[in-house]
């Protein structure tokens, strides 16, 4: 075996004295859509082998049944859970042809713990992979219900790595009744075993000869003499991550010309060190981590502190060559194990190894850190809110000149889409460090990518700390913002109580605005008052807010507000049935977005046109600016809004006798409101395709 390469029991992997993250994920391309993400099961496996054997037999020779079978490997963290359930995974997967997913479930840092939703729309997103940027269902229960869908044809295997709850695993249990779930936990998770029929495998400590044999698999035979191999196994207390780190330690320092009796010395030495090794009834090994912190000099030192200070493990190499002192840090660290490649243009931190940095953080400050990973954020996101949309906004990160810049809509999605969890937790961190206007600077400037993408859940949850962020900091105008934000969000959603909850938040913008004087967002909470008006039937009312939100702008140089207005009393108007006044407006707004440019929003006035122009009963007028929409929204990256032309197109074509087309359009309008996770939308589109 390699000495330099060796993988931790529990998932990890060494080389030299360090630690890799031990849960890769894998994304299938569009080449090869069917995910295969089982992290590499560990080259040495030395222990729970009776287990292992008992266990292959358990899912090779199980009886047919109408529900996945569940297998929960439990024991404390570092046993060797997750080697033993990749082991086995790798062992049977030819078996599973629908798929292999694996997530770690454990909380991914101190304030942002991942949840099931996330890890449901990153199974779906792979088993999507041909069509990554389609949002997702919002509904829990319709996005668990797509994964089902999803993974009903084939047998599917599923790793759940750190589970903390039973809840967690239920919405991940796919579709087909042959496959497998291997859920690994601390926990012996009661509530499951209450609801499911499973497998339930305790994993223990290792014993004395099977710590010597993974020593010596990862250090080498003879490395250490008797009473110093004595003294590490003592201090490892059987568990596989403490003696694979010491082993791999011991085989370093033999590579640089030292004694590694040094480790064993080094060990006994440090009683916090040993007490952690030793805990009987959990695992607490950060101390581990010391001394290889400790070997660091001062500037890389400072970057793994910095970086300890980011609130999940995974980051952008460019946010961590943001937070360094030297070009040269980041490769230290990825050098020493301290972090690990993720992907592409992706690092990655060991939750252990994170834990340890964000200790020594506390211990040891890191003057700007937090300063320049919040500003990073927000510059990225602010780049992208850029490139989606050329709106107003009132946070001054939009006048700065060194914003990154994308070369379309859809790079700019995509950009953030990796980063879409941590600038959700980057918020709640500009929050808890007092960074106020950064946090609602930050809301503000996810608007245009969360209003693309329709994650309305985090949307929601950032629009709330934004405001709260924005109240602190006494603004009134940051305040009146951001209860628009809210409302936009809430009104997007529109679930519920989300109307009147967006209603509230509008009138509540409109106050604060009048009493600043701020005619922008008097006229954005009028104007959002008036969609909700429209929304519930109430085209009088709707153009009455319509009219005073264009009163509001006066004086103001908005054109992007006027034209969005116009196209809002034009939608008012064919609402009342006032054909031709409404057939004016639209064309005016289209007119008005084509000049900003505008071609979103182009593309909208001309659907709505075209709808207007068939409730006239005026076909012949429909036709033609259906066909420029399609044009102006495929590389718009709006997929739900191409569907709804295309499937108006297909009625328009239908009724003008041409069905082979309308047929072809329909069709189109149903696979991508599939893509979206619009049910019902699909349906619809499915159903005319088929009737025609």
């Amino acid at each position: 075996m390699d000495s330099t390469e060796n993988t931790i029991t529990g998932g990890t992997t060494i080389r030299g004295v360090v630690i890799q993250g031990r849960n890769v994920e894998y994304h299938a391309t569009s080449e090869s859509p069917t995910p295969r993400q089982l992290a590499p099961a560990p080259h040495v496996y030395v222990n729970h082998r009776s287990t292992f054997a008992s266990l292959t037999q358990a899912v090779t020779e199980r009886p047919e049944g109408t529900a996945p079978l569940v297998v929960l490997l439990t024991g404390m963290a570092g046993v060797g859970k997750t080697a033993t359930a990749l082991r086995l995974l790798h062992g049977v997967s030819d078996g599973f042809p629908g798929g292999h997913l694996q997530a770690d479930m454990s909380p991914q840092g101190p304030l942002r713990p991942r949840d099931t939703v996330a890890v449901l729309q990153g199974f779906v997103r792979s088993l999507t992979s041909h069509q990554p940027d389609a949002p997702l269902p919002t509904d829990p229960d319709e996005l668990a219900a797509h994964y089902r869908t999803l993974t009903s044809d084939q047998p599917v295997l599923v790793l759940l790595d750190d589970v903390v709850n039973a809840g967690q695993v239920r919405a991940l249990l796919p579709g087909h009744p042959g496959s497998v779930v291997v859920v690994t936990s601390r926990s012996p998770l009661a509530g499951l075993r209450a609801s499911h029929d499973l497998v339930r495998v305790p994993l223990d400590s290792l014993k004395l000869k099977a710590s010597e044999e993974l020593f010596e698999a990862v250090a080498g035979a003879g490395v250490l003499d008797r009473p110093s191999l004595d003294g590490v196994l003592h201090a490892c207390a059987g568990l596989p991550l403490a003696v694979r780190i010491a082993g791999a330690r011991a085989n370093e320092l033999l590579d640089m010309g030292e004694d590694p009796a040094g480790l064993a010395r080094e060990l006994i030495d440090r009683s916090t060190r040993l007490e952690a090794l030793t805990v009987p009834d959990d695992l607490s090994v950060a101390q581990v981590f010391d001394a290889v912190y400790g070997s660091l000099d001062k500037d890389a030192a400072a970057l793994y502190r910095a970086l300890g200070l980011h609130p999940t493990p995974e980051f952008s190499r460019s946010l961590a060559e943001r937070l360094a002192q030297r070009p040269g840090d980041v490769r230290t660290l990825v050098r020493e194990k301290l972090l690990d490649p993720a992907g592409e243009g992706r690092l990655r931190m060991h939750r252990l190894v994170h834990d340890h940095a964000r200790a020594a953080a506390d211990a040891h400050a890191v003057d700007g850190a937090v300063d320049r990973c919040i500003d990073w954020y927000l510059m990225l996101a602010a780049a992208v809110e850029r490139a989606v949309s050329d709106r107003w906004r009132y946070g001054q990160v939009f006048a700065r000149t060194d914003l990154p810049a994308f070369g379309d809509v859809g790079a700019a999605l995509r950009a953030l889409e990796q980063d879409r969890a941590n600038a959700v937790a980057v918020v709640e961190l500009a929050c808890t460090t007092r960074h106020y206007e950064a946090a609602w600077q930050l809301c503000e400037a996810l608007r245009g990518f969360f209003y693309r993408r329709k994650y309305h859940t985090d949307w929601i949850e950032v629009c709330r700390r934004g405001l709260d962020a924005a109240e602190r900091t006494g603004d009134p105008v940051a305040v009146a913002r951001m209860h628009y934000e809210l409302a936009f969000a809430l009104s997007d959603r529109g679930e519920g109580d989300d109307c009147a909850d967006a209603r509230e938040h509008y009138e509540h913008a409109l106050r604060e605005a009048t009493v600043a004087c701020h005619g922008r967002t008097v006229s954005s909470a009028l104007e959002g008052l008036g969609l909700l008006a429209l929304r519930a039937g109430e085209a009088s009312v709707a153009a009455d807010h319509f009219g005073r939100a264009v009163e509001a702008l006066e004086g103001i140089d908005h054109p992007r507000g006027r034209a969005l207005l116009t196209f809002h009393l034009g939608r008012a108007r064919s609402a009342e049935r006032r054909h031709q006044e409404a057939a004016e407006l639209l064309l005016e707004a289209r007119s008005l977005f084509a000049a900003l440019p505008d071609a979103f929003n182009e593309a909208k006035a001309l659907w709505q046109y075209a709808q207007a122009r068939r409730r006239a009963d005026r076909l012949d007028e429909a036709l033609e600016p259906l066909d420029t929409s399609v044009g102006l929204l495929r590389p718009c990256d709006a997929p739900k809004e191409l569907a709804g032309v295309l499937l108006l197109r297909g009625d328009v074509r239908a009724e003008l006798g041409d069905q082979e087309a309308a047929g072809a359009d329909w069709r189109e309008a149903a696979a991508l409101y599939k893509c979206v996770g619009h049910g019902e939308q699909e349906q619809a589109a499915r159903g005319r395709g088929l009737t025609g």
